[in-house]
């Protein structure tokens, strides 16, 4: 469940919210969408004076350049919250948030309501709740791209496809609790759709598989065909899956070594001595020639340089946090402030994608506390370069789509024991 921000609308304009809400009702969402053009856009006479009253004086309030448009935000979200459950409710949500963007001119001279209204709508156009509103409305009424279809599109368009940004790419600053419940009810669907998709694929993988060695290709090749669910080459898919699901050559999965890791835990190691077997833990499976010509050298300084001054004391799960937490900042990203990625983008180009989101995984696997964090980082990427086009991101799209499958596996329902004795993946 994602974290709801403090109460909106404690003073008069929850008489506007309850207004909205009670009329969701008995209103169909054209004459919602009408009712909002014309308390907020045109200020035109409106039929509960009430509410029109509370609307002029919120609007010339000292203070209304910070509430009014967070006001126009919270009544939006009412709206799409109920709409979203509705049947043919998405065009309506996308009318709406087209109608704020392109508001009808109004004839003859304004008047100083309007003047004002429509001021105040230009600073919430003009601030961070319209665009998170925007890819709201992408995220709900977006199409699956697939890989033919997505080079020239922006990366933006891409929302569709990675459910676990909602919470960090898709949530407005105030946290509204009818945005939280649109992107919890819409997150939570997309989520089941994608692992169940990535399961057909692979249970149909295996089948081809298996009846290829006993029958022969031709049979094999008149299987119904199951579509590859997402943006990687069928080949570079199996490499993914054996890599997340897959176990070593010493017969151990990922699962395996984190939870043999985090059993030493229990030992209650030193901080220092929790850190030089972190370095081991991490440093297995990085390619040998990478790692020898510098990388695994500035690894091991990073972690030696977390928690330095607490090296005599015990490792708890406090310092497990900040430890794993320190390094998503390193591998990934430090803030939406400090947004250099250069480590993360070097890690791409000379291990790959599979093996750079295996490494984050296995910090996170260890500190599960951390997973909302990364997936944080990633969002912040994924907004910095949301205006690219994908084929100028191929290298982040590529994270993303080996982060879906990773997580699929290891934090969702997809039953990847089962799929195991696949031993190659492919057509």
């Amino acid at each position: 469940m994602f974290a709801v921000g403090k109460k909106i609308g404690s003073g008069i304009e929850q008489v506007v919210y309850e207004h909205f809400q009670r009329l969701l009702k008995t209103e169909t969402p054209e004459q919602l969408i009408e009712r909002f053009r014309s308390l907020f856009i045109e200020g035109a006479s409106y039929g509960d004076s009430r509410v029109w009253a509370t609307i002029e004086t919120l609007a010339f309030e000292n203070t209304a350049e910070q509430n009014f448009p967070l006001i126009i935000n919270r009544c939006c979200h009412i709206l799409i919250n109920h709409w979203q459950l509705q049947p043919s409710g998405n065009s309506s949500i996308d009318q709406l948030i087209g109608m704020l963007a392109n508001p009808d001119p109004i004839p003859g001279k304004y008047s100083k309501i309007v003047r004002r209204l429509r001021q105040l709508l230009q600073l919430y156009l003009k601030g961070n709740d319209y665009p998170t509103l925007n890819r709201l409305n992408t995220a709900i009424n977006g199409q699956i791209l697939d890989r033919d279809a997505i080079e020239s599109e922006p990366l933006g368009k891409l929302i569709t496809r990675y459910p676990y940004l909602y919470e960090h790419y898709l949530v407005s600053a105030e946290r509204i609790p009818e945005n939280i419940q649109t992107i919890e009810r819409i997150q939570k669907k997309l989520q089941e759709r994608q692992e169940t998709e990535l399961s057909h694929y692979f249970t149909y993988q295996v089948r081809k598989s298996r009846i290829k060695a006993q029958v022969g290709r031709e049979a094999a090749n008149n299987l119904p065909r199951v579509a590859n669910p997402t943006l990687l080459p069928s080949k570079d898919l199996g490499v993914a899956f054996l890599q997340f699901a897959g176990k070593d050559k010493g017969g151990k999965s990922y699962q395996d070594l984190s939870h043999s890791f985090a059993a030493r835990l229990q030992t209650k190691p030193t901080i220092k001595g929790f850190k030089r077997d972190l370095y081991k833990y991490l440093t297995v499976g990085i390619d040998s020639s990478y790692g020898i010509r510098g990388f695994n050298d500035r690894l091991g300084k990073t972690i030696d340089s977390i928690l330095v001054d607490r090296d005599s004391q015990q490792i708890d799960e406090c310092s497990l946090v900040k430890i794993c937490t320190h390094l998503l900042n390193y591998l990934v990203l430090e803030s939406s402030t400090k947004a250099q990625h250069f480590v993360f983008i070097d890690l791409i180009n000379n291990l790959g994608a599979a093996a750079t989101i295996s490494l984050l995984l296995k910090i996170v696997l260890i500190s599960t506390k951390t997973k909302p964090q990364l997936e944080n980082r990633l969002s912040i990427l994924f907004q910095h370069y949301e205006s690219s086009r994908c084929k100028e991101v191929a290298w982040l799209v590529k994270s993303l789509e080996h982060w879906n499958v990773a997580e699929s596996i290891h934090f969702g329902k997809l039953d990847a024991s089962s799929l195991i004795l696949l031993q190659s993946i492919g057509e």
